[in-house]
């Protein structure tokens, strides 16, 4: 009897140990050891934190009507903020937006691109000369006073802009930002979010 005792108390000593010691282990790194606790991220994008709501304005389609307020909400979108004309880097840029969007394959459909020009005339000249070769890119126009712009905060002329579903900006990727590392970032986002 004396010997089932004292191994009964250390089977519970154990098991208590088991259970506090993650715990333990835990407030330890937490609290005490903050310079262990890892800062990588694993997104390649400029995080957008905390997410800014886009402004519900009305922008103006490829033919100058109103595309409606809610435009840039339902599915995730990258928006390309354009110039008067879209010259060969704009154009490769497009591709490279275009292809992304391809490699998604089913989830392709989750994703818009919007071409986002300065004027209903630009947006019109825009779509004259891509709409052939980018049947599914939605093309915008901004408002006279140019609220997307602003919004924005330009900079980088071939900067790329993730908006989520209900109409946050999420994300920006600089112009020399690699295909793969937006499209590994887009397939993330896919897999882990149920909106849009």
């Amino acid at each position: 009897m004396t010997q089932t005792r004292p191994r009964g108390r250390l089977q519970f000593l154990l098991l208590a140990a088991l259970f506090f010691a993650p715990l333990l282990a835990a407030v330890l790194l937490y609290f005490v050891f903050p310079q262990w606790t890892p800062s990588g991220r694993v997104n390649k994008g400029e995080l957008i934190d905390p997410a800014r709501p886009i402004p519900v304005i009305e922008a103006l389609d490829e033919s100058g009507q109103p595309a409606g307020e809610r435009v840039l909400r339902g599915r995730w979108s990258y928006v390309f903020v354009a110039g008067e004309q879209c010259d060969a880097a704009c154009a490769d840029k497009l591709h490279q937006i275009r292809q992304i969007r391809t490699l998604l394959n089913e989830k392709r459909l989750r994703v818009r691109r919007v071409y986002l020009a300065p004027t209903p005339a630009a947006a019109a000249a825009a779509h004259a000369q891509l709409a052939a070769e980018h049947p599914d890119l939605e093309f915008l126009s901004d408002t006279p006073d140019a609220i997307y712009r602003h919004f924005f905060e330009g900079g980088d002329a071939q900067a790329l802009y993730l908006v989520d579903p209900l109409g946050n900006w999420l994300m920006r990727y600089a112009g020399d930002a690699d295909s793969n590392d937006i499209l590994r970032d887009i397939r993330k986002l896919l897999r882990v979010s149920q909106i849009g």
